[in-house]
Parts: structure tokens; C-alpha cells; sequence
């Protein structure tokens, strides 16, 4: 590709013709800054896809997903870059030919080793990365403070259904599953009681209809939190705007989201 200054300076005329509706919303600046940048992502799920997704559009350098998981039957279902009949195969090799497809200009690559067997060496060649893990200690709000107390009536419901989860994960080392729908549901109304008990808050904050939401990614929801998600971290990226303070809960059923600032204890 030839680079041409009046294109950019550092950005190539085609690069300036795919990217002429973002230059024009965030600068020009910015996004010479997202195209120097690379990415680790890390989980290839349906949310991970949608994360993909958005920073390929939107043009980083390059984009690195990893996952040393297969496919399994249900991922199809969330997962639109796993093409049908790939149930088995490596969750990031599946993805790779459609994420690159989306833009030939980002650099997409595939690592299919375990994250906790990468030296610290290895996370040093990206400027961002996204990991989804437990963030148990950033949701532990002393409920019993006046402060809390009084933020309680606005606080979502959505972040007791988090604490639910995170706790059921903890005691199972995996999510509820379809497979065990019964036996799983009735361990998280358990769960539901002995966590928001132990939180000082009235389980019926949290209607025990929620565990129907419990048991598989929902598409839409994926592609809803994938693009804010996306979105903070192109953010970051660009330092072009400031990042949300500092937590995001999505309601797929009531097609809601809501910004908390929740701190820690």
C-alpha cells in the first residue's frame, strides 16, 4: 500500500477511504493511534466474537485471539464467526478465516495455548488487553453503609444476578448448564438466598425468574455488550474519550443497559 500525506500521514489512501467515516467522527489523530495498535483478546465465545468484530472494523493493527477451547454445540448459536460443522475443532482457528474477512488491513492472528502458560514477556507486545475473568473483589460493596444503603433502591438487579453467577461458578468451576437445567436451577435460587442474605439485601431483589436467563448466551445480548465493550476499548486506544466509571449491566430481556459506579469496599 502507498502511504500518502494528504491521505493522513502514516495512513495509506486506502486506509483512508475505509476508515473516512470514523476519521470524520473521531480525528485523524485517533485513529492513527487505534492503527498502531494491538490487541490480545482472549475467549472467542459469543461476547469475544463480538469484541472481534468491532476492532477489526474499526481497525487496530492487529488482533490476537486466544482460546484453547473447542467448539462446542452450543457455541454456533452466539458465535457467528464458527461456520456449521465445526464442533470440535479449536474455538480461535475457527474463527479466523471470517474475523480476517471482515478487513484485510488488521493483522489477525490465533494462539490456542493456555493464557496461565504465557510468560509475562508475552503480554508486553499488546497495548490492550481483554480478558474475561472473575472480578469478585471490584463488587465487594459493603452494603451496610449509609452510602450503599441509599444507593441500594437505584442499584440494578442485574449486579446481584452477577454476584449470583460468579459465586455459582466459584462452587462448580463452570456455568449453569442446559445439560443439568434442574439440578442447576435450584442451586442458584439457593445460591440467590445465601448471597444477597450474606450481603445484608433482601433476596427478593432479585425475582426468581432469573434462572431461565441462566443457561446459554443470548446473540443479541452478546452483540450489545460486545459493541460497548468494544467501544471502551477503542477509547483507550485512541484517548480520545473518557472510559465509563465503571461498570455496565445489560438487561436482554427488558433491552436495557445501565452505567453503576460501584466501589469497592
Amino acid at each position: 500500500m502507498v502511504e500518502k500525506e494528504e491521505a493522513g500521514g502514516g495512513i495509506s489512501e486506502e486506509e483512508a477511504a475505509q476508515y473516512d467515516r470514523q476519521i470524520r467522527l473521531w480525528g485523524l489523530e485517533a485513529q492513527k493511534r487505534l492503527r498502531a495498535s494491538r490487541v490480545l483478546l482472549v475467549g472467542m465465545k459469543g461476547l469475544g466474537a463480538e469484541i472481534a468484530k468491532n476492532l477489526i472494523l474499526a481497525g487496530v493493527k492487529g488482533l490476537t485471539m486466544l482460546d484453547p477451547e473447542q467448539v462446542s454445540p452450543e457455541d454456533p448459536g452466539a458465535q457467528f464467526l464458527i461456520r456449521t460443522g465445526s464442533v470440535g475443532r479449536n474455538r480461535a482457528e475457527a474463527s479466523l478465516e471470517r474475523a480476517q474477512n471482515l478487513n484485510p488491513m488488521v493483522d489477525v492472528k490465533v494462539d490456542t495455548e493456555n493464557i496461565e502458560k504465557k510468560p509475562e514477556s508475552f503480554f508486553t507486545q499488546f497495548d490492550a488487553k481483554v480478558v474475561f475473568c472473575s472480578v469478585k473483589e471490584a463488587l465487594e460493596v459493603d452494603w451496610s453503609s449509609d452510602k450503599a444503603k441509599a444507593a441500594l433502591k437505584r442499584t440494578t438487579s442485574d449486579y446481584f444476578l452477577l454476584q449470583v453467577l460468579l459465586k455459582f461458578r466459584t462452587d462448580k468451576g463452570r456455568d449453569p448448564s442446559s445439560d443439568t437445567f434442574g439440578e442447576d436451577s435450584e442451586l442458584l435460587l439457593q445460591i440467590r438466598n445465601d448471597v444477597l442474605d450474606s450481603l445484608g439485601v433482601s433476596p427478593d431483589l432479585l425475582p426468581e425468574d432469573f434462572v431461565r436467563y441462566c443457561f446459554s448466551e443470548m446473540a443479541p445480548v452478546c452483540a450489545v455488550v460486545g459493541g460497548i465493550l468494544a467501544q471502551e476499548i477503542v477509547k483507550a486506544l485512541s484517548q480520545r474519550d473518557p472510559p465509563h466509571n465503571n461498570f455496565f449491566f445489560f438487561d436482554g430481556m427488558k433491552g436495557s443497559g445501565i452505567v453503576e459506579c460501584l466501589g469497592p469496599k
